[in-house]
């Protein structure tokens, strides 16, 4: 059997090796950029292991030995699922590997924004000297998420230790029992109370909204024009989801009307960033690089998770 990695985006492919071959699968890696990438590069392939190359149906066509999909990540936006189940190639993901390092970094986000370490850090580069505006306080103040699943569950245990005044959550499927089931003793020690909430409310009361949900068609630009114009006046966005879950032009557009606090952005439309983009000097906002995943240890229980899916289906 053969197992080919689409678009690896790792130093080596050791991990994966050390998991696949004793177990007498082939090992092959390929550079993939687009869908006829894939079908040439994985023709031959039992399985496959994929970053970000895209796998739409045509591909899938063209992959006559193809069995298992195992993706790096959480997500599967770059893959046609109705298309795998038709040609009944089984697709897995790796839920979980990276929860608590995408809400660490939407915390960090948050206190960039707050304390305004960017801006300080690039005044003292400068030589100047308690240049920059006075930040805020967190203790006191709303944090609404938007999204329930592992990464939003993390950012709200997490965020019950720093005096936030109360956490608003909202998903299309969240209510109080799954809440109390996740949160309910922490959120009691802590003094915090955490309540579902209606999309619209958590806007208008927080001052902090942590975009944690997944891209569906649903989600899609759902924070545009008229989310922004629901948001508390000068509350702050950070997004460690999807880039395309926020308009990014009404973003900007909010950040320079100054109705928007500032903002704290990890995923983008279009990545890497374009050159061209206003977010690139847009004011008050913090930009990173879509690594809120990114841990030595996540990535290391990533790869093993994503070969082991792989090899599971391939040998039952």
């Amino acid at each position: 059997m053969k197992v080919v990695i689409t678009d690896n985006r790792f130093e080596d492919v050791e991990i994966e090796r050390r998991i696949l071959e004793p177990k007498g699968i082939e090992l092959a890696v390929a550079d993939c950029l687009s869908s006829s990438d894939v079908v040439a590069a994985c023709r031959d392939a039992d399985g496959i292991l994929v970053n970000a190359a895209p796998i739409d149906g045509a591909a899938l066509e063209s992959l006559p030995r193809c069995k298992v999909i195992s993706r790096y990540g959480v997500g599967l936006d770059n893959i046609d699922l109705a298309a795998a189940a038709r040609m009944n190639i089984e697709v897995r993901n790796v839920p979980g590997y990276c929860d608590r390092e995408v809400a660490e970094h939407a915390l960090a986000l948050i206190l960039a924004i707050a304390r305004g370490i960017p801006e300080r850090d690039r005044a003292v580069r400068a030589g100047k000297w308690n240049s920059v505006a006075p930040g805020r306080r967190i203790a006191g103040t709303c944090l609404g998420i938007l999204g329930f699943g592992g990464s939003a569950r993390a950012l709200a245990r997490s965020a019950l230790a720093l005096g936030f005044s109360r956490i608003l959550v909202w998903s299309p499927h969240i209510d109080a029992a799954r809440i109390e089931a996740t949160l309910g003793p922490l959120s009691r020690a802590a003094g915090v109370p955490v309540s579902p909430s209606g999309f619209e409310e958590l806007l208008a009361a927080s001052d902090w909204v942590s975009v944690n949900l997944p891209l569906k068609p649903e989600t899609r630009a759902l924070i545009g024009p008229s989310a922004f114009a629901r948001m508390k006046e000068g509350a702050s966005l950070v997004n460690v989801a999807r880039g395309s879950i926020v308009d990014e032009e009404a973003l900007v557009d909010a950040l320079e009307s100054g109705s928007l606090g500032g903002a704290g952005l990890d995923v983008y439309a279009a990545e890497p960033l374009p050159l061209g983009s206003r977010l690139r000097s847009a004011p008050r906002l913090v930009l990173t690089d879509h690594s809120a995943y990114a841990s030595v240890e996540s990535i290391r229980e990533l790869r093993a998770r994503c070969a082991e899916n792989a090899l599971e289906v391939l040998l039952a």
